[in-house]
């Protein structure tokens, strides 16, 4: 296998490659995280909250992470004000782009959750004060507040429960109880994730007009297209902005032979100085910075002198 044919296939598989990596960084990040961080406070209700807020929040921080990263969540929500009026048939590819910014977001979350529960380390804090005591008989003759409050203390080894002797053994079984739950939610978890998944992706390919040649092809032109305007949009870009900084100092970079350069005036300074926003929105042709605004409102007047009279000192 060629070096071509490598680099080929890695180019196709990317977002696969993209999304496998998502994952394996999200597990680390779960394992150091609940490693370094998580410590359960063997409290009833407290735990439950502290629980669910270690299986909660960082999820919800990789899911908005996962729209923000994502360029397609701007271009869709710049469209709604700046692009064209959306018909029926442009809502529903509105809709298709959306749930394809949400696969794509929620990798990391999903990931986040499955091994949280396959871990169970927050699950049994969260859930321990839940387990139910009616085959351990030494609960009997106690209330449902100390009930609560024993059971709480169960994720915590070193934490010692007087109020019952030899309570280890009721201790681990609570414990594994606790772990079975856990981890077939998450087995659960991953097994509707991924028949979601495949029908994601199954779904849209049977109802689509093109064949699968044809598919291959349109996406083939997005991802040409995309690349060619992004290098047209860099080099169209800087002609346009060094034809506004020639008029700002006489010269470009680019020029073999500087015969003379111009000497900004105060003013000049003090027009382009500052914070570039956009003006004049309302026309076609806008003015993208300071710079700009003074290359098309100003004179090229001012004072010119020549190369050779500027000495540079070594």
């Amino acid at each position: 296998m060629t070096t071509s044919n490598i680099l080929s296939f890695f180019k196709d598989k990317q977002k696969t490659i993209l999304h496998s990596m998502i994952v394996l960084v999200t597990v680390f990040g779960q394992q150091t995280f609940s490693f370094f961080a998580f410590s359960c406070p063997c409290k009833p209700t407290v735990n439950q909250y502290y629980g669910l807020a270690f299986f909660g929040v960082p999820a919800l921080v990789l899911l908005i992470l996962g729209y923000v990263i994502n360029g397609l969540t701007w271009k869709l929500i710049m469209s709604f004000r700046n692009g064209p009026n959306l018909k029926h048939r442009d809502f529903n590819l509105t809709c298709y782009v959306l749930c394809s910014i949400t696969g794509s977001a929620i990798v990391a979350p999903i990931t986040w959750l499955a091994v949280t529960l396959l871990n169970g380390l927050y699950y049994q804090c969260g859930m321990s004060e839940f387990l139910s005591v009616d085959s351990w008989k030494v609960f009997e003759n106690i209330s449902l507040r100390e009930q609560k409050d024993i059971l709480a203390r169960f994720p915590c080894p070193k934490v010692s429960i007087k109020e019952i002797k030899n309570i280890s053994e009721i201790r681990n079984e609570g414990n594994r109880i606790l772990l079975f739950q856990s981890q077939v939610a998450g087995w659960i978890l991953i097994a509707c994730v991924t028949m979601v998944a495949f029908l994601t992706l199954c779904i849209p390919r049977y109802f689509s007009p093109l064949s699968f040649l044809h598919l291959s092809y349109w996406a083939q032109y997005l991802e040409n297209e995309e690349c060619l305007f992004q290098e047209t949009v860099k080099k169209h870009s800087q002609l346009y902005a060094l034809k506004h900084i020639k008029k700002f100092f006489g010269f470009i970079p680019e020029e073999k032979q500087v015969q003379k350069i111009r000497l900004p005036v105060r003013e000049d300074w003090r027009m382009i100085s500052g914070i570039n926003v956009f003006t004049k929105l309302e026309q076609d042709s806008c003015q993208y910075s300071l710079l700009h605004t003074w290359a098309e409102e100003s004179s090229a007047g001012g004072r010119y002198i020549p190369v050779d009279d500027v000495v540079f000192e070594a």
